[in-house]
């Protein structure tokens, strides 16, 4: 199982479906041969495209090279170098002997730490992955009884380079917020091709690369940057200034062992993080990283996940100073504004959360090139978030109150059941715009008058809510001889809320 010599990694490619070692793999990358990469589920796409990001480009940067496109015996060779060993121990899944560095798999500093801190951790690779924390999670954990060498090698760069704080002595990345931040991704694609994402953000990477080894980030030019390589008793952290701009770390000491014929995975506490880094709160100059302007942190995601709020905030930079992959020229054709994260809370995960958002030929000048067009196109993104908020808030809620509460003479807001009922449904609604809120923005292009821009949307809004309340009629629980005008007074509410709050829009669809 050696990842430079055996065909571990299965693709599809022109030719059908087929295994690739790492080096094939970057080559293959490199080509844009690639159509999919089969085996990774899809928490680890992301994780594992920033992992070949940095190998590659650290293998670039040794070698003086600005073009990926090589063939394989450049990458085989560039990662023996970036090793810098006489074997290929760095590159296996499994070595015997526990103090020399596996893949992925920091060496014990001495037989005897590994006999006694080293306990069995997984039985399989899934229980090991990044999403070992989630109970109630769309990908169970623990279930591959039987799972290859593909499985093992990208469960161990998920949990190496994507793991927050699990609990006592288990420590997160340096490339998040604190141990209950994510590891979030955002940047540009201008397809959705594997080998042409690599292509472009290898290119970007390299020129990013200039900016972090100046001030305010220390990191050292050829500094470390497999940190699997180095021995680790749990106790001792590197500093940002020993390390390479390209860095990969690893969270955890963990380590690989064949047991009755099968791979098993062993693990091990620490006294502290793998890299001192916590004052910086996640802002080490990853560029697939957003940076919250407020407290210059890396940026953190709710349960909540890619709200069209939050999204908005990230396109327009607001708030947050973009993520350097998500720059782009302001020529071009169409393409794609992607995000991902698996969010993490207190000892869960509370799902993996992503977002691609198609930016149309004729938006991008506008959303890359600044200027007049960009701040209106801004400012009628927000008021459409607006529109939305108020027409939730103070047309909808208030008829689903008149409508619970079997149409009162004065509603009462604070009790709690029907309170939670409402809230149910407003959710609803909620859900159901956010689905065509960036389809509507690029419309806005097209008119000249801001009213005229924003009605398509209200009247898509209002068809929404007033769905969404035809919906609440036939579920909610009625009371005997209330029901009629429950309706009626909900439904006069729901209208009078639109014609109070939106008059403009109201007086052109009569």
């Amino acid at each position: 199982m050696n990842l430079l010599t055996d065909d571990v990694f299965q693709v599809i490619i022109p030719e059908g479906t087929i295994r690739l070692s790492l080096p094939a793999l970057l080559a293959a990358l490199g080509d844009d041969r690639v159509e999919a990469l089969t085996g990774l589920q899809r928490h680890q796409s992301d994780i594992f495209h920033i992992f070949l990001c940095y190998l590659a480009g650290s293998v670039m940067n040794q070698s003086i090279e600005s073009n990926c496109e090589k063939d394989v015996a450049f990458w085989r060779d560039g990662l023996r170098k970036l090793a810098g060993r006489e074997d290929d121990l760095a590159w296996e899944l499994v070595v015997d002997n526990p103090i020399k560095p596996a893949f992925m798999q920091p060496p014990a500093p001495s037989m005897e730490v590994f006999e006694k801190d080293y306990k069995l951790k997984a039985e399989t690779p899934d229980a090991m992955d990044v999403l070992q924390t989630a109970k109630n999670h769309d990908v169970k954990m623990a279930r591959a009884a039987s799972a290859d060498s593909e499985a093992w090698a990208l469960a161990l760069i998920s949990l190496q380079t994507a793991s927050g704080v699990l609990g006592r002595g288990n420590y997160g990345i340096a490339r998040m917020n604190s141990g209950l931040g994510s590891r979030i991704c955002v940047g540009w694609q201008e397809n959705r091709r594997a080998g042409s994402r690599f292509q472009r953000d290898i290119e970007l990477l390299l020129n990013h690369r200039r900016k972090l080894l100046e001030p305010p980030y220390s990191y050292m030019d050829h500094g470390l940057r497999c940190l699997w390589l180095e021995p680790w008793d749990g106790t001792t952290g590197f500093s940002l200034a020993a390390l390479d701009p390209f860095f990969i770390e690893v969270a955890r000491r963990v380590r690989l062992v064949k047991r009755n014929g099968s791979i098993v995975a062993f693990g091990a506490t620490s006294s502290s993080a793998r890299i001192s880094a916590r004052d910086l709160k996640g802002n080490v100059g990853d560029p697939w990283i957003p940076i919250k302007e407020e407290n210059s942190s890396a940026l953190t995601l709710s349960a909540n996940g890619f709200t069209p709020s939050l999204l908005r905030d990230l396109l327009f930079q607001n708030n947050y100073q973009p993520a350097p992959m998500q720059i782009t020229s302001s020529e071009g054709g169409s393409g794609w504004f992607c995000t991902s994260v698996l969010v993490r809370g207190q000892g869960t995960t509370d799902g993996f959360h992503e977002a691609a958002i198609r930016i149309p030929a004729r938006a991008r000048p506008v959303l890359f090139g600044g200027g007049g067009e960009r701040n209106r196109l801004a400012e009628l993104s927000q008021r459409g978030l607006d529109m939305a908020g108020d027409i939730q808030n103070k047309v909808l809620r208030p008829a689903l109150y008149i409508l619970m509460e079997g149409g009162p003479d004065s509603v009462d807001f604070n009790k709690r059941e029907v309170s939670t009922w409402v809230s149910s449904r407003a959710r609803l609604y909620g859900a159901a715009w956010k689905t065509f809120y960036f389809d509507w923005l690029w419309t806005v292009l097209d008119e000249k008058e801001d009213v005229a821009a924003l009605r398509p949307w209200f009247e898509k809004l209002k068809s929404l809510s007033k769905d969404t309340l035809e919906k609440a009629i036939t579920c909610a629980p009625s009371r005997t001889g209330r029901s009629y005008r429950a309706i009626a007074r909900a439904n006069s509410a729901f209208f009078g809320g639109l014609y109070k709050n939106f008059p403009d829009y109201m007086e052109e669809t009569k």
